[in-house]
């Protein structure tokens, strides 16, 4: 199966990475996860280039909407980042 056409770029170099880093790993299960390291990844730029502050409509300061959006990702990276882990193989220990 291909990068699905659909994803963001972002999210289609996330899904390039984990099919390098584990051959045969695929469908909508890796989809769903490359969404969120997207989302994720857009919500950190957001806030860096924004900060962690920003002004409502009256211009009173609160917490930027993106850090909601940030830890939400996080928690479903978290949950799928056992399965989409590349494959490490170890050297055998010398005596």
């Amino acid at each position: 199966m291909s990068v699905p056409e659909h994803l963001s770029a972002e999210a289609r170099s996330v899904w390039e990475s984990v099919v390098a880093g584990k051959p045969g790993c695929e469908g909508p299960d890796l989809e769903a996860y490359c969404v969120q390291v997207s989302r994720m990844r857009d919500a950190q730029g957001r806030i860096d280039r924004e900060g962690l502050v920003v002004a409502d409509a009256k211009g009173n300061p609160i917490p930027h909407p993106a850090l909601a959006i940030e830890k939400a990702a996080q928690v479903e990276v978290r949950a799928w980042a056992d399965r989409f882990r590349p494959v490490v193989v170890q050297a055998p220990r010398r005596r």
